[in-house]
Formats: structure tokens, sequence, C-alpha cells
């Protein structure tokens, strides 16, 4: 899971198919002719009992995101399947989705490919026909225990049509957690945050830092936040016990951006940002990294090991659980990258063991354990609360036990009924260009700018399912 790419909705570059034109040709394709126009098997059983032929396999995921993780994963399943089975990584780099739906288009994507829940893209696969249901796997295969992961991730992968098209590879309730510097606040004579803090102890003791500290270091901004994303909207409006849709999980029919919990929570941010106690938001770990923030707050536990590598021995650093919002709610996103069966594969059966081992206990501890990358781990129980993770000696064990702890997050997963938020003219297009302006200061969160951009939101959820 990632942290900086699942909301992207780039286009393709110039010369490459379209999104929308890969989308559309590939509705009502055969499975046939979406089989053949696609690497998979190097070889089939013979008949009359000769050995069968080595069977090729092909996976992608982000280059940047996944790295070491991935490839101790597709090692080990090799060596378990040696003379059955031979499975690549090819991992992409640049836009994840423009290189994989590219390949779709070429007819020369892998036998196993990503999507992440967050942006819709399992969902968008899955209703054109790009995605294989795996519920014939499931049901046919005893050794496979879908219980192995928490039962909302199990209903998360139900919305649509209530098939299972993918199954978990990482996951977390997201935008949970904060990062701090250590020496600067130690240096300020302010306390840490503990788990008991509010928004208001966030704010106060911000404060504080910047009287002590801002004055003497140029672009310095006491906290940094998340910002420019669907589901960090979710997460910033759940903390005053806002929601984007109606229902609050699950697939929404309703905007509710205008409501009283949610201007008050966009207009929170804004004030913040206005005063300078909120750096600009494209201020990120790079900024963290050079002590020009105190906070960083409403984060991924996942970035540890991008902020390890930032911030180096520059200074002692540490995370734990984000602040409470004025209703005690910590709030969140549950978000979950998948993984999928692609309809082209030349061998289903070979496909559907290659995506249980990458979504295994221990493929997602190694994500997890990477030396960079994201390290948000599988979501599973049995991965988050490991004794390996518990103890990974590069962060602190209340850091890691806090991460634990976040599998339990009751937090659920919002979505749009119809699918339409990273299409191009989608919600979150929309949302971005009200949401950024606001944290630009161009505008204020007035009632009535919260009622233009919950307006044009439901313009779109009026729209049919894609």
């Amino acid at each position: 899971m990632g942290n900086t790419v699942r909301t992207s909705t780039q286009p393709l570059a110039l010369g490459a198919p379209s999104r929308r034109r890969f989308l559309a040709g590939m509705v009502g394709l055969p499975a046939a002719v979406l089989a053949a126009c696609a690497p998979g098997e190097s070889g089939t059983q013979s008949s009359g009992g000769a050995a069968a032929k080595l069977v090729e396999l092909r996976t992608h995921a982000r280059a940047g995101a996944e790295k070491d993780g991935y490839f101790k994963n597709i090692e080990a399943f090799n060596k378990q399947y040696e003379g059955k089975y031979k499975a690549t990584y090819e991992p992409v780099t640049g836009d994840l989705y423009q290189g994989q739906e590219t390949q779709m288009a070429a007819g020369t994507i892998g036998d196993v490919h990503y999507a992440h829940q967050s942006n819709i893209k399992m969902q968008e696969y899955a209703v054109r026909g790009v995605a294989l249901a795996l519920d014939p796997f499931i049901a046919k295969d005893k050794s496979f225990k879908y219980g192995d992961w928490p039962q909302r991730s199990q209903e998360a992968m139900k919305v649509v049509d209530n098939k299972v098209y993918a199954l978990p590879v990482r996951g977390q309730v997201a935008w949970q957690f904060i990062y701090w510097n250590r020496d600067m606040l130690k240096k300020a004579s302010v306390p840490e945050p503990t788990p008991n803090w509010t928004h208001d102890d966030l704010l106060t003791n911000a404060k504080r830092v910047q009287q002590a500290i801002g004055s003497s270091t140029e672009g310095f901004y006491p906290v940094g936040y998340s910002w420019g994303s669907f589901e960090t909207a979710v997460a910033n409006v759940r903390r005053f016990n806002g929601e984007v849709f109606n229902p609050a999980n699950g697939a929404g029919t309703k905007a509710t951006l205008d409501s009283a919990q949610c201007q008050q929570a966009i207009k929170w941010f804004y004030d913040n940002i206005k005063s300078g106690v909120f750096g600009p938001r494209g201020h990120g770990q790079a900024q963290f990294a050079e002590g020009k923030m105190a906070f960083y707050f409403g984060r991924l536990a996942g970035e540890r090991g991008g902020i390890a590598n930032a911030v180096k021995q520059n200074f002692e650093w540490t995370f734990d659980i984000a602040p409470k919002g004025p209703t005690g709610r910590r709030a969140g996103f549950l978000s979950i990258d998948t993984q999928q069966v692609n309809s082209a594969t030349k061998s289903r059966e070979g496909a559907w063991e290659l995506l249980k081992w990458i979504t295994n206990k221990q493929s997602g501890i190694n994500l997890a354990m990477q030396p960079d990358g994201s390290l948000t781990p599988g979501f599973r129980k049995d991965v988050y609360c490991s004794d390996t993770l518990l103890n990974d000696n590069r962060f602190p064990k209340s850091g890691m036990k806090a991460n634990c702890d976040n599998i339990d997050n009751p937090e659920g997963y919002t979505y749009p009924a119809n699918f339409r938020l990273t299409q191009p003219g989608a919600i979150q297009e929309i949302m971005n260009k009200y949401l950024n302006d606001i944290a630009d200061l161009k505008q204020e969160p007035t009632p009535a700018v919260m009622k233009e951009l919950n307006t044009e939101v439901q313009k779109i959820m009026d729209m049919p399912r894609l």
C-alpha cells in the first residue's frame, strides 16, 4: 500500500492507447480472445503421462514501493514450485496504472496485476472484465482460507456484484499516525505526543515549538499534514465526525461534504494553514528530514522506512498513533491494495497459486521488512502483530505496537456506488479542484463554497455505474 501513487489519474503518454479506449475496448471481449493476446504458460502438460512443461508466470507491482519484498516473495514461490512454475516479478516504473494499462491494451500484461481498491482500480478491472472472479478457485481450493483476512477486508473484496475479484496484498487504516522530531521538541522544552493527545494538544505544543524554533529556521512550519487525495479527505473530515458520503461505509449514494462536521474540519485546516502553524500542502518527508517541521500529522505507518532513509542521522525521531479529534475520533480510511488474476492469463491455475503466495503471511511480512519503499504489511493480523514486525529494531516498539493495534481499527471503506472516483472528470478531480484551492488559501471554505463542492460531487454520483 503503498504511500503516494494510489490516486494517480494521469493520462497515458502521447501515442499510447488511452485508458478510456482501453477500457471500452475490453468490454465484452470473450475470454478466448483475451487469453490469446497475452503471455502465460510456456508449455502445457503433455498427454499420455509425459512430464509437464514448466509454466512461466509474470506479475506486476510498483517499482518504487514494493522493491525488495516482492523479489523475495517471487524467489520463495519459485523455490517452492521448482520444476512446475517459474514466476517473474516485473516492476512498473513511473505511473503504475499507465504502465499496466498500456500493457493490457498491447496484450503483454502479466498473469497477476496490481490494483488499489482506494482508487477504484480493483473495481474498474472487475467490471471491465480485466480481472477474473476468484470465487470458483476459493470454493475448490481446500487449502485456502479466506478467513485469514479481517471480516471487513473480506467484505471489501466483494463490492462488485458480491464476487471476489482480488486478494489483499497490503492494507491499513490509513492516515492514522503522527511522526515527530524528538530532538526539536526537547530543545523547545515541549512534551512529546502521547496516545491521549487531542487536536488542541497538538496545536498548543506546535505553537510553542514555533515560538522557540520557528524564527531561527527559514521556511519552518511546526506541522505537516495529509492532503490531496480522496482518502485523505475522508480521514480529515472523519476526525470531526464528518463523512464524505452517505452511507458512511460501503457504497455511498449521497454526497455530504456540506455537512456542519465537514465544514468544521476543512475550516480547521484552512485556519491553521493561514496562521502558519500548518505548512503548505506540499510539505512532506523532505521538509521533515531537513528539520523544517516538528510534527508530521495524519500520516501512514508504512512510510516509516521512507522517513528513516530521508532523515538518516540528522536527528532522533519517532512515531505513534495520531491525536484524537474534537469528538474523540482518530478517524482514518480503510485502504486496501490488492492483486488480481488477469483474465488474459494462459494458466489460471498457475496464476491462482502465484496470487495465493504473494498474499500469504510470510509475503506480507517481507513487504513490511523492506529496506525502503512502502513498509505497509499484508492486511492480516498474523502479519501486523507478528513477532517479526513487533520486534523490528529499526523502529520504536511503541510505534510498531500502535501499528499492530491499527489492524483492529473500526474505520471503514467508503466509495461512490457507481465507482466514478478517479477517472478523468470524476469525483477525485472535483474534490481536488476545491480542496487544493482551500489549502493554498485561494478560497475560504465558506458554507456556500462547500455546498457548491457537494453539488458538483453529487452530479457525478447520480450517473450510472461504470
